[in-house]
This record gives structure tokens, C-alpha cells and sequence, in this order.
């Protein structure tokens, strides 16, 4: 199992073209549209890949068994160097496409996640910092800024 983080945009930007090594954008066309996606609100449809494709594993996330809170990486719970930077570099993304005046929202979950399990959570950009960024497992971040 895996994570898969999908994202919708009303943003009309490519974002497969953002050079970036941590991260791919993959757009996702009608073939390929898993059932959770129909969760997402925006017409722009993307799946967010890490750096060793596949997946979205290398990013930070928080598992659903316990309080969800923003946090910047702790001394006693050691993250990987290039997860804590792939996913500052998707917040930057994130930041960019919302002062441009669109909507964004994701969905972070294992694979083959059931639509139930997903709730939904309302996220200000402006009130978490790029440090303490971090998707949450089976949530539904409708963002803003």
C-alpha cells in the first residue's frame, strides 16, 4: 500500500511543467480517474508523484490515528531530509496557485481508500507555515489563503 495525493485546481497552469526533482505533477485524464477522485471539486485534475514515481510516499504525512495537527519537523521523531523538503516545495505550489486568485483542494490517502473514510477539512495557507506544512491521511484539504 501507498499513499496517492490528488489534487484539483481552478487553475488552467500545467503543473507537470514545474521543475522541480522532489515531485511530478501527473495530469489525470477520464482513463485513469480512481473513485476518490470524484471527491475533488475543481475542474484541473492531478496526482502528485514523488521524485521515485509511483506513489506519493515521500512527502510528509500525519496517519489518521491520532490528533491532526500542523508541526514543523521534531529532533525526537526524525523525518527524511528530502520529504521535508518535497513537500515545502508543494506548499510553495500550493501558495502560488492560490495568490493567483484559484482554488485548490487534495485528497491524502492509502490506496484503494474508500470514499467514507475520507472527511474533509478546511485548511488556511496563511495560518500554517511552510515548515509545519504535512498532508493528512484520508483528508480532504479544501485550501485558501
Amino acid at each position: 500500500m501507498c499513499y496517492e495525493i490528488y489534487l484539483s485546481t481552478t487553475s488552467g497552469e500545467d503543473l507537470s511543467h514545474i521543475p522541480c526533482e522532489l515531485y511530478h505533477f501527473l495530469p489525470l485524464t477520464q482513463d485513469d480517474l480512481p473513485v476518490i477522485v470524484h471527491l475533488l471539486d475543481h475542474p484541473a485534475r492531478w496526482f502528485l508523484e514523488c521524485q521515485y514515481g509511483g506513489c506519493s510516499c515521500h512527502f510528509r504525512h500525519l496517519s489518521d490515528g491520532g490528533k491532526m495537527y500542523f508541526a514543523p519537523p521534531e529532533d525526537w521523531n526524525p523525518e527524511d531530509e528530502d520529504n521535508i523538503e518535497a513537500t515545502g516545495a508543494v506548499y510553495d505550489v500550493l501558495v502560488g496557485i492560490l495568490t493567483g486568485g484559484h482554488k485548490v483542494d487534495l485528497i491524502d490517502a492509502w490506496s484503494n481508500t474508500l470514499l467514507e473514510a475520507i472527511t474533509a477539512l478546511d485548511v488556511s495557507l496563511s495560518e500554517v507555515d511552510r515548515d509545519s506544512f504535512r498532508f493528512f491521511e484520508n483528508r480532504k484539504f479544501n485550501l485558501s489563503r
